[in-house]
């Protein structure tokens, strides 16, 4: 049987944590997979805004889970995550799942995110991560928050952490961390992941292994989209970068070219409510920030709350 910590970064979100909370103590635990779950919140704000409901919950936890609350004031994606792994690591687990405050896990998560690691001697396990709006949008918005689901078992080269499981080894071999350099434009993540591959990381999918993001009416705007993309299209141009990665480079150059002349060109779909109404201004995005990348022009998205 195997120890698991859950690991939780908040950040002024009391109300959704405790619903991610509740759905993890609902879950429905397989114990010849796992013997105990110890949720590590790490609350980002120096106000403490998760504390009262962390003491609230802890009378509601129940064995296999224990509640544990440290606050991290120093605010940053990379300082909370590193956190996130320095507590966890003291509980001494088998495991470290990540899961992000605005989300909430369905019944079998924990389990299929385990049972993969196991069947496939993984060194990380990623699963779907499902929008769920506030207020119904249109599918032109809706469609660019969905992403690519695998089959169970598939093995990827790419890591996220809104929901993610790392073999503790496998981080104390590598002494594997968050890198500070993304510690306000995102992508810390992404980059997580190229450091652990780089180290020899077998990354598996669970196809089964469902959380659910709640999408707040003030994201699902095209102002917000076309920013995301911006952002990520610059911090993997940054992250080639980083590699010396100059062939990809030079491709991701003229792909950047390619994707601003199709979304000019894909303009005209804007008069339309299809599902292509804003593939114009999305690829316009995403081309400039590619070329934003590449002169170090980056996009600090989590620099003021959002």
């Amino acid at each position: 049987m195997n120890p698991v910590v859950i690991g939780i970064p908040t950040y002024k979100r009391p109300i959704m944590l405790e619903k991610l909370i509740l759905s993890i103590y609902d879950s429905q635990i397989n114990q010849d997979l796992i013997d105990t779950i110890c949720i590590v919140v790490v609350d980002n704000d120096k106000g403490r805004t998760a504390e009262s409901v962390i003491k609230s919950l802890k009378k509601k936890c129940a064995p296999p889970f224990t509640l544990h609350y440290f606050n991290f004031a120093k605010k940053g994606l990379t300082h909370v995550r590193n956190e996130i792994l320095k507590q966890s690591l003291k509980f001494n687990p088998e495991y470290i799942a990540f899961v992000d405050d605005d989300e909430y896990v369905t019944r079998n998560w924990l389990n299929e995110l385990v049972k993969t690691m196991i069947h496939m001697n993984a060194d990380m396990v990623l699963g779907p991560n499902l929008p769920v709006f506030e207020k119904a949008v249109p599918e032109y918005i809706a469609r660019w928050f969905y992403v690519e689901n695998f089959e169970t078992n598939t093995q990827i080269e790419l890591v996220e952490s809104n929901n993610l499981l790392i073999k503790a080894k496998f981080l104390n071999d590598h002494k594997l961390r968050f890198d500070s350099r993304f510690d306000q434009t995102g992508g810390e993540d992404t980059f997580f992941g190229v450091q652990a591959i780089q180290k020899g990381a077998r990354i598996f999918w669970s196809h089964n292994a469902i959380v659910y993001e709640t999408i707040p009416e003030k994201r699902a705007t095209l102002k917000w989209v076309m920013r995301r993309i911006y952002r990520a299209a610059s911090t993997f141009t940054y992250i080639l970068k980083l590699k010396k990665a100059y062939v990809m480079l030079v491709r991701k150059f003229f792909i950047s070219i390619l994707y601003l002349g199709f979304g000019i060109c894909s303009l005209v779909f804007l008069p339309f409510s299809s599902k292509h109404k804003y593939l114009g201004l999305i690829k316009i995005s995403e081309a400039l920030g590619g070329f934003a990348g590449m002169i170090n022009i980056r996009y600090k998205e989590y620099a003021t709350d959002n």
